[in-house]
């Protein structure tokens, strides 16, 4: 498609840009110019293997960007180890293998783990129970008998039926919770804790009733701008939108020297941790992304300064800021696609000799390896067992013939144990 054929097809979505101070000339071009990229990136996605290993990889800069944006230093080595063993590992390396595994996970959809509130609004009054708990048993009791009628088949049930075969019971699949949802942020709030505490911590009543307000928000601003304008708009009404019970932001947003004194600070409220976990789903819906997770963490981790001091500027500022970030990030992770093709290509070269036997699982554990390029073999035992139908003895000569063939390399362990990491860079230059 040429540049005019592109400005066509933008002008005939949406409406003239001079009605709307925001939608000024002076960003057109560059809008065009970032939603280009983001299409040539979403192009370059397609394919579901390269997918893959852009999913893995970003998950694990994204947390380490995170991490650096949250006000801390995070060891390259150290995340590296934690990654290979969680159990050994504390402090900031700890924090971002855990979140590493929750930015995987968004890309493809958070499941619920916790019974959602059947309602939004406040719940039901429980059964009182009497001092000898008679409530709750009659409660309970009728329960588990409404439940076994209707396990109860009553249409199979008939009398001149010889040697009924039962069929199989299917397993329920859980289904993803629909993003940028009451669930959905609950579960998101629920994981995070998880990865910052240990354990999850459900949100408090104050939070909830702010997250539907915040939800209303960010749809207002998808619907009211077009394309890539709502998704800068949403991430910087989130980014900036304060926690309940927090005071609110002094001094006006044009005052420059206000947003110089407040660029360098590290407070981190919930809103900018949801911004950092999720914008990429907020750009993937409001530009029609078919494959594409724009990784903006990163982006944002590269220019902490700007990325504060935009924040703080007018709205103006902050699109147009926002504008030339996304066509940086573009960049960044089509070379990140390239030496991750490399990667894979050079692997392949090296296992070629070894996995000529019809029988060899070479080949299955190259992707398998991007999701956790560091490990030990007693953790991942049990996984490649159920994934590749691999005994412990066997999982240990297929790391041995990785190690010969250069993938993996043995890095130092505790306690005896051999910790392996393939040859993925953990931190590549700019994060």
């Amino acid at each position: 498609m040429s540049m005019q054929q592109y400005k066509i097809a933008t002008f005939a979505r949406f409406p003239p840009f001079r009605r709307d101070p925001m939608r000024a000339d002076p960003l057109l071009p560059a809008l065009l110019a970032a939603e280009r990229a983001l299409g040539r990136l979403d192009q370059a996605l397609s394919d579901p293997a390269r997918r893959h290993r852009a999913r893995c990889d970003s998950a694990r800069r994204a947390a380490a960007a995170l991490v650096h944006l949250d006000g801390h230093r995070l060891d390259p080595h150290d995340f590296q180890r934690a990654l290979a063993a969680p159990d050994q590992a504390n402090g900031e390396a700890l924090r971002a293998a855990l979140l590493s595994g929750l930015l995987a996970q968004l890309p493809l959809g958070l499941t619920a783990t916790a019974t959602p509130d059947p309602t939004p609004g406040p719940r039901p009054t429980a059964h009182r129970a009497r001092p000898d708990g008679t409530a709750d048993d009659l409660v309970a009791a009728t329960r588990a008998a409404i439940a076994a009628l209707d396990s109860v088949d009553l249409d199979g049930m008939d009398a001149d039926r010889e040697d009924p075969e039962e069929e199989p019971v299917p397993t329920p699949v859980a289904r993803p919770l629909p993003p940028w949802t009451s669930g959905w942020l609950d579960e998101l709030h629920r994981r995070w804790n998880v990865a910052q505490l240990g354990r999850p911590v459900p949100p408090s009543d104050a939070r909830r009733a702010d997250g539907r307000a915040a939800l209303a928000a960010v749809e207002e601003a998808l619907a009211t701008h077009p394309g890539l304008l709502g998704a800068a708009a949403a991430i910087r009404g989130l980014a900036r939108r304060p926690d309940p019970g927090r005071p609110e932001r002094r001094g006006h947003a044009d005052d420059d020297a206000i947003a110089a004194l407040t660029a360098g600070r590290t407070e981190t409220s919930w809103w900018s941790i949801v911004v950092w976990l999720a914008a990429p789903g907020l750009i993937q819906v409001a530009c029609r992304l078919h494959f594409a997770w724009p990784a903006l963490t990163p982006a944002l981790a590269r220019d902490v300064t700007g990325y504060r001091l935009a924040l703080e500027g007018t709205e103006a500022a902050w699109t147009a800021w926002f504008l030339g970030t996304v066509q940086d990030l573009v960049g960044h992770e089509l070379e990140r696609l390239r030496h991750l093709d490399l990667v894979q290509e050079r692997w392949e070269e090296r296992i070629a000799p070894l996995a000529r036997r019809s029988n060899s699982r070479l080949p299955d554990l190259l992707p398998w390896l991007h999701e956790r390029p560091a490990f030990t073999v007693s953790r991942v035992a049990g996984d490649w067992a159920e994934r590749f139908g691999l005994s412990l003895r066997g999982a240990h000569l297929l790391t041995e013939q990785l190690a010969k063939a250069g993938v993996v390399q043995d890095i130092a362990g505790q306690a005896g144990e051999r910790f392996w990491a393939a040859d993925l860079s953990f931190l590549p230059a700019g994060r």
